[in-house]
């Protein structure tokens, strides 16, 4: 057998540069170049050109150029997350220096990404049919990846944005969260950028919104809505989290049946949960309902506003894919960072028997890590604590140069860190808990490990079995990975909605999933198709939910009312609006002043004082200080529809010449402001 510092360096890349490499690197840069010019003349044709560009290309010539010493399908999850990060990246950094973001940015950047494709053709490391005999040699993680992707994509594609006779509906969660991330898409296609608070107006976006940044960039480069781009984004991103656990899960536990153990940790980790859908069982036994009915009408996977039990940690699938967008991002760049540093910077006993450090892959590791930030600021300082424990438990703080080149990408997080970090602070979101506020606190110890435990469900259940025996391959990092991402949500608390750091439990699944997969790894098919059928039902009943359940958004008239706004209002123009959690702005990819309080809250800003700004405009009673208070917050348009509630005197704006009337439908009419202010 060869050793491994033989397998880190074929032949292949030993060899000089091929006879004719710069005919190839020519005329790929030519077919590119003249593929991107008819994208550009033909919208349409984006979809083959451009999105492969933004999601996959550039990423597999990285891939291709390093050689990590990883199986197809870890090579194929990592394209697809460096894409991701570097086109996002380097659409936002142009999008600074030119002073402005718009389609031409994103076909620059395109150009600029596919720089690669013609490198790797030039040095001959785009071997095709030696990606596809790996392909063919784990086909099984590539069919679970497929399918990964097909059920998140059918799911999302049938409910995020439904238009029926009544108007937009969107199933699940979605229903409050849709409007957030539609609104950030949107609002960056109308020239939001550097992007305000779409619904907090005024105010710099400080989130992690760069997954809706990169929809935006597709949309944007194929002429489309952001919702399909969207769909699009969350499928093939649930896929290259299947094939980022396969390849960390086969890599870590090295070894007899190791293929097993990692096929069965992608699927516990993308479809696995808890048990809450004993509820459902308990709803079915008390003729609550028949099953579609119970399905359509309540979430068995994080249920809120029930007694006990309580289930309250949401799956991966039922939030992170179906719903958290920057989850459906931010997931697999922490799992393939942590890929690639495993991959690039061998333990103390793997550098024993031959292995060599491999500083191309410690320096990938530090920069997808340090481009996650604006993807999750949760997942961010996770990514920098999992990665010191892999270098501390592996026994290799002995290199300054490995730090350095670890460290250095660092400073493109600081731009987007930093704000965040401040703000929380700033705000009084980032405090020192004692437990997790939706965890049964008061009811004492007992019930708090019932409820880690039933939350948590049978792939917990093993993690934990798998942890007490000898021999499980690097038993101490995944035992510190489970213990710390557990222990943060009931320590800190980062954000002002405690809920949200539920988030560090789905970052925990991982390795929870890749522990409880080594334990079954050797179990008759019996007894591993009794743990899917105990850990798959509440994420497959929240996902049936999202599918099927039908809650309005918006209705027909203000769908056609944001039809309206988008064709003929200044981009970036500020609307006030009512202070739902849905508005037609989202669609229309325009501004508001205030939405639901707890969300701008959430994002460090007091929400009182716009709150009573708006109310003051629709309630009190006197144009002319409605007009005033809109020219103080740069706001030109209003909506008018239905009456404010403990509104005793509703701002009559007809009776001045302060407004004018530009929309109107039998549901709601839009003012807009004489001498309005220019959009900010």
């Amino acid at each position: 057998m060869l050793p491994p510092t033989a397998l880190s360096e074929p032949i292949e890349a030993r060899r000089s540069l091929a006879p004719g490499g710069a005919a190839r690197a020519a005329l790929v840069a030519g077919l590119s170049l003249g593929l991107l010019v008819a994208a550009w003349l033909l919208p349409g044709l984006a979809i083959i050109v451009v999105w492969p560009l933004l999601y996959i290309m550039p990423g597999w010539a990285a891939i291709a150029v390093a050689r990590p010493r990883i199986e197809a399908p870890g090579r194929l999850g990592l394209a697809i997350v460096i894409s991701v990060l570097l086109s996002s990246h380097l659409v936002w950094w142009l999008s600074m220096a030119s002073g402005g973001y718009g389609r031409g940015v994103v076909f620059a950047a395109s150009a600029l990404l596919g720089l690669p494709l013609a490198v790797g053709a030039w040095r001959g490391r785009l071997d095709l049919a030696s990606s596809l005999r790996g392909i063919r040699r784990s086909w099984p993680a590539f069919a679970l990846a497929g399918v990964a992707s097909v059920f998140v994509g059918g799911v999302l594609g049938a409910s995020l944005w439904r238009v029926t006779a009544d108007g937009v509906s969107s199933g699940g969660s979605n229903w409050s969260d849709l409007g957030v991330h539609l609104g950030i898409a949107q609002s960056v296609n109308a020239g939001n950028l550097p992007p305000q608070v779409p619904y907090f107006a005024g105010q710099p976006l400080v989130y992690h919104w760069f997954a809706d940044l990169h929809a935006a960039m597709a949309a944007s480069a194929a002429g489309l809505f952001a919702v399909p781009a969207m769909v699009v984004q969350s499928a093939i991103l649930a896929g290259s989290l299947a094939l980022l656990v396969h390849a960390l899960a086969r890599h870590l536990m090295r070894g007899p049946h190791a293929g097993r153990a990692a096929l069965i940790a992608a699927g516990l980790a993308v479809f696995g949960g808890g048990l809450g859908y004993v509820r459902f069982v308990g709803d079915l036994s008390a003729g609550l309902g028949d099953p579609l009915s119970l399905i359509a009408t309540n979430s068995y996977d994080n249920q809120w506003l029930t007694g006990w039990p309580f289930f309250r940690i949401p799956s991966v699938m039922g939030t992170g894919l179906l719903v958290h967008r920057a989850t459906t991002a931010g997931l697999p760049i922490l799992v393939g960072g942590l890929l690639l540093l495993a991959a690039g910077l061998p333990t103390a006993e793997q550098r024993r028997r031959g292995w060599r450090d491999r500083p191309v892959l410690i320096g990938l590791a530090g920069g997808v890590g340090a481009l996650l930030a604006p993807f999750h600021f949760f997942f961010f300082p996770a990514f920098l604590a999992l990665a010191l424990l892999y270098v501390l438990i592996g026994g290799r703080l002995d290199s300054a140069r490995n730090a350095l080149i670890f460290l250095a990408p660092y400073l493109l997080a600081l731009p987007f860190a930093l704000p965040a970090l401040l703000q929380s602070a700033d705000s009084g979101a980032l405090q020192i808990v004692r437990g997790w506020e939706s965890a049964p606190i008061q009811d004492g110890p007992v019930a708090v490990a019932f409820f880690y435990l039933t939350n948590l469900g049978l792939p917990f259940v093993l993690a934990l079995v798998a942890l007490l025996l000898e021999g499980v391959p690097r038993r101490a990092f995944l035992a510190a990975w489970v213990a710390l991402l557990f222990w943060v949500p009931n320590v800190v608390q980062v954000s002002v909605i405690a809920f949200d750091m539920n988030k560090y439990f789905q970052a925990m699944w991982i390795a929870v999933a890749i522990l409880a997969g080594w334990l079954v790894r050797r179990w008759p098919a019996p007894a591993l198709v009794a743990v899917f059928a105990l850990s798959l039902p509440a994420p497959l009943l929240v996902a049936a939910w999202t599918a099927t359940s039908d809650l309005q958004v918006i209705s027909t008239q203000q769908l056609a009312a944001a039809s309206w706004v988008a064709a003929n209002t200044p981009q970036r123009s500020v609307f006030v609006t009512d202070g739902w959690v849905n508005s037609l702005t989202d669609a229309a990819g325009r501004l508001r002043l205030t939405t639901f309080g707890p969300y701008v809250a959430n994002l460090g800003y007091p929400p009182d004082e716009r709150i009573a700004q708006v109310k003051a405009i629709y309630c009190g009673g006197i144009p002319a200080l409605s007009a005033d208070l809109m020219r103080s917050l740069h706001a030109s348009y209003l909506v008018d529809g239905a009456p404010q509630s403990e509104c005793p005197t509703p701002t009559k704006f007809s009776a001045s010449d302060e407004f004018t009337l530009a929309y109107e439908n039998p549901e709601l009419r839009i003012w807009h402001l004489t001498d309005a202010p220019r959009p900010p």
